[in-house]
């Protein structure tokens, strides 16, 4: 009996602990938004700000000639931009790929290891490679190639995700379809995709999340506001001599907003989609 209670003692316990080593530095991060510089650098440290102060937000939200607003904007429109070009992308690629290498596996999962095996790869391996190719066809500070770029890390995880999903759908149900005299396009569309939903969702999800916190390809390959995005903008808000770190903050939050409303809406497609994938016969 008592062992059963220090089992529930430490089983909320572990999970207290675990809430807050995951929602405490979001909350810092909202304090310091709100915060003022002078909170910020006081000694000792002012952890609860005396008095709210939105100036920051004001300052990123504002448009003005050269302002930092009108830079943030702007990298928040490039952010989306990109993002969405690289999801989109991704899921037509993933789509035919993936069912090619679930219904005729033979000696093309070959190929599929060695994407695999790219996904392995740390950015840096890429870099100049992919630095001449945009520089040679004219394509660097472009956001459509910086999405291409970015699919380059979502393809392989993405492909190998709904090829696992694809292998749980059975294949009879196409073979029924091909007696009725469906083709390629249409046991696709009609048969794979309606039972591929969830897990097209996750994809989704987790591609729109890499791309848009992804800052090493973007800082390389992105240098105006006409393809500048969020993780660049803001990590130049503390290059100056003097870093503002409630202006900082207040540009993690914004930025923080649009993938974190968009992984609520899809939260239990996430999870369907990689249990799916988990889960075979």
């Amino acid at each position: 009996m008592r062992t059963n209670k220090l089992f529930i003692v430490l089983k909320y316990a572990a999970i207290i602990l675990l809430v807050m080593y995951i929602l405490l530095p979001f909350l810092w991060l909202i304090i310091m938004s709100l915060s003022s510089s002078a909170d910020l650098t006081t000694k000792p440290l002012h952890w609860i700000p005396g008095k709210i102060d939105i100036t920051s937000y004001k300052r990123l939200l504002l448009v003005g000639l050269n302002s930092r607003g009108s830079l943030f904007l702007y990298g928040l429109r490039n952010s989306l931009k990109t993002a969405l070009a690289a999801v989109i992308i991704s899921i037509f690629v993933t789509i035919p790929a993936s069912w090619v290498f679930s219904r005729y596996p033979g000696k093309k999962n070959i190929i599929l290891k060695i994407a695999i095996f790219t996904f392995m790869l740390p950015p840096i391996a890429y870099a100049l490679p992919l630095y001449r190719i945009l520089s040679r066809i004219g394509l660097l500070d472009n956001s459509l190639s910086l999405a291409l770029v970015y699919c380059t890390i979502i393809l392989p995880f993405c492909v190998w995700l709904i090829k696992e999903n694809i292998d749980t759908i059975p294949y009879d149900l196409e073979e029924a379809a091909i007696i009725d005299g469906a083709g390629f396009t249409k046991r696709i569309s009609l048969i794979v995709l309606p039972l591929l939903l969830p897990a097209l969702g996750t994809v989704a999800l987790l591609s729109l999340l890499m791309a848009w916190d992804e800052y090493f390809y973007a800082m390389l390959y992105t240098n105006s506001q006409n393809a500048i995005t969020l993780p660049v903008v803001i990590s130049n808000l503390a290059s100056g001599r003097q870093s503002n770190y409630n202006l900082i903050a207040a540009g993690g939050v914004l930025a923080s907003l649009p993938p974190v409303c968009i992984g609520l809406l899809l939260q239990r497609s996430l999870v369907r989609g990689l249990m799916m994938g988990g889960v075979k016969d």
